[in-house]
């Protein structure tokens, strides 16, 4: 089934209609395409749209599997939640064991750009778990149902720091997920705005029942 949210049923159900929100806890996946921006100015702009939406597809198959709900796609970054319309349980630990993924299905659709004389691509990818208001946001004449919350800049913030085929986690989900993955060492980034630094955990692996792994390849230090 696609788990990407149905507005018509949203927007046509009693409260759907209604502008309200409520408040839950939802974990954030932010991803992006490293260099893609730069790429796309030295390519034919049909190859590229063709190579963002293998990539999309790819991707999105991928949430689906996990559970996750595509909030939107930004050129080559989606924001993806875990945890809504419903709170579950394991939504931090899905979202760690989508984003692995993520980047194994990547691994798998570079051989075949590369096959198809077509650069890699490399991702990046932040999680963050916090509060959230939920509900239908913009006018009149378009709804969306979407989510607001600083969970999400943060989100996008981790994300920001990590290099190609990286998954980083903020400290709220590191702690909610922390008895099953393998991280590295945390890193701590300052960054303008917020009152004390960041802290990420790269992730490496999940343990049961998802069992994902997915170890980045170091560049070789020279």
């Amino acid at each position: 089934g696609c788990h990407q949210l149905d507005h018509t049923q949203l927007m046509e159900s009693p409260e759907g209609r209604q502008i309200g929100g409520r408040r839950q806890t939802v974990t954030v996946l932010m991803s992006d395409l490293r260099g893609f921006s730069d790429l796309s100015d030295s390519r034919d702009p049909e190859e590229m749209v063709r190579i963002l939406n293998r990539y999309l597809e790819a991707m999105t198959q991928v949430i689906e599997q996990y559970d996750g709900v595509i909030d939107e796609f930004i050129g080559d970054a989606i924001l993806t939640v875990f945890g809504i319309p419903e709170e579950q349980a394991d939504d931090p630990a899905r979202a760690v064991a989508c984003a692995l993924a993520m980047q194994q299905t990547l691994a798998d659709l570079n051989r075949e750009f590369v096959a198809d004389g077509l650069p890699p691509l490399e991702m990046g990818i932040g999680i963050n778990t916090g509060p959230v208001v939920v509900g239908n946001l913009g006018s009149e004449a378009r709804t969306k149902y979407g989510i607001v919350g600083a969970v999400v800049n943060v989100a996008s913030r981790i994300e920001s720091n990590t290099v190609g085929g990286q998954v980083l986690v903020g400290e709220s989900t590191h702690a909610r997920v922390n008895e099953r993955i393998e991280a590295l060492p945390p890193m701590t980034v300052m960054m303008k705005g917020l009152k004390r630094p960041l802290v990420c955990y790269p992730v490496t692996a999940i343990g049961p029942p998802y069992s994902v792994r997915f170890a980045p390849k170091t560049p070789d230090l020279l």
